[in-house]
């Protein structure tokens, strides 16, 4: 029931916008957004990692120590290294001295010993260790204290901008801070960016030198469905979790996909209540909302005039499906508008963002996904960008409804 996007060819000289009715609101549609179960923690976020939507939130923007939450770019920090070829899993590390490891989770690594870095992968991932963080960002970066600077960088890079660390250890510390949205923020890059390493997180147990130790996510046991992510304590402020799972879920009449979604919890009382809240909201997610495909991946894909380029028009499309949560059963609440510039000017690259599709229901917007080049278009010669200028010129003559003297 779902129309093809026709991008209209009479554009305003501005921003175009093209508003697309999928379904009229029904008379019946009156629900309101379904209402999260009460959450035994004040600081909680769900997103559907699928289509990137945030589902519900509670102070989320609110001030948290992340405690061994830290460790989440601990572990981002060595995917990059790994993936940049700058460690190898193979590669023997020295372990820190004893007076290097503050008092907390550990591996037991024995002082003078080297160790791989895929042992100490283990020990960070699904035991929290301190001893391993400090041993992979001395690999990673020389020093904790280099290692720590990266952590900064990496953080304002991904749109964490009220996160700052201290250590890698995720140790308490005055400049170790952050907020449930932003380590929602990284947990979805860490799944997103790496979905090779997710199985690391999925772990039970680990043993090293003799000592075997458990996976602090209880929800590894609870639901087969959670394959990660990594938990934290803080004295002062309680337990805290991010989780995530994957359950299957139709998709139309005939298709069925793999949807997740991603928790993040801080302030949870005690380490019962922090997986048994993390449940509560991965089952409310999955339970109350439906997945949508309102277009396929370059459906209606259409061209936009393009000045100062090699060619006169670029093709635009949707790079991916475009998916939608939405209540269960209230997919007649859907709406959508398409925004854009009417042109665009060379150069052009393939896969620059020229738009944005916004998604509402009901009265208030949900969702928005990017519209992107289809191809590249280089700058012409001098000659045809200085034809352009002038047409570009004549054009913005008529719009203003002016005549050259």
């Amino acid at each position: 029931m779902h129309r093809t996007i026709n991008f209209s060819r009479h554009l305003a000289q501005c921003v175009v916008v093209v508003a697309i009715i999928l379904m009229s609101c029904s008379s019946a549609f009156a629900q309101s957004w379904p209402v999260t179960p009460k959450i035994a923690a004040p600081n909680w976020m769900l997103m559907d990692a699928t289509t990137g939507q945030i589902l519900a939130s509670s102070n989320a923007d609110s001030r948290i120590s992340p405690a061994s939450l830290s460790k989440m770019m601990t572990a981002y920090l060595t995917f990059t290294a790994l993936r940049e070829r700058k460690i190898r899993l193979d590669q023997s590390v020295a372990s820190p001295t004893e007076a290097e490891v503050p008092q907390g989770s550990r591996m037991f690594l024995l002082p003078g010993k080297n160790v791989s870095v895929s042992e100490l992968m283990q020990g960070l991932i699904t035991l929290g260790a301190h001893d391993a963080a400090i041993a992979l960002a001395k690999a990673v970066a020389g020093s904790e204290t280099a290692f720590v600077e990266s952590m900064n960088k990496t953080a304002q890079r991904l749109g964490m901008t009220s996160t700052s660390f201290a250590n890698s250890t995720g140790v308490p510390h005055p400049e170790n801070i952050s907020t449930v949205a932003d380590i929602m923020k990284l947990a979805n890059y860490l799944i997103q960016e790496f979905p090779e390493h997710l199985r690391e997180f999925s772990r039970r147990e680990f043993t090293y030198n003799g000592i075997r130790q458990v996976n602090r996510n209880r929800l590894l046991w609870l639901d087969n469905s959670v394959d990660g992510l990594m938990t934290g304590r803080s004295e002062s402020e309680g337990f805290a979790l991010a989780v995530t799972a994957h359950r299957p879920q139709p998709l139309g009449t005939r298709d069925r996909m793999q949807r997740r979604l991603i928790a993040v919890i801080a302030g949870a009382p005690t380490e019962e209540a922090r997986a048994q809240e993390g449940l509560k909201l991965l089952n409310f997610g999955f339970q109350q909302f439906d997945i949508l495909r309102l277009f396929k991946a370059d459906e209606g894909s259409e061209m936009i005039p393009v000045f100062k380029g090699t060619a006169g028009a670029a093709r635009l499309h949707f790079p991916r499906d475009v998916l939608v949560a939405v209540p269960r059963g209230k997919a007649e609440g859907i709406r959508t508008q398409i925004e854009r510039p009417s042109a665009l000017l060379a150069p052009v690259s393939l896969g620059q963002s020229v738009g944005r599709l916004r998604i509402w229901w009901g009265h208030t917007e949900i969702h928005q996904v990017p519209i992107s080049a289809a191809e590249s278009i280089k700058s012409a010669g001098l000659l045809g960008r200085a034809i352009d200028a002038m047409r570009l010129w004549w054009r913005a003559l008529s719009s203003s409804g002016q005549q050259p003297a």
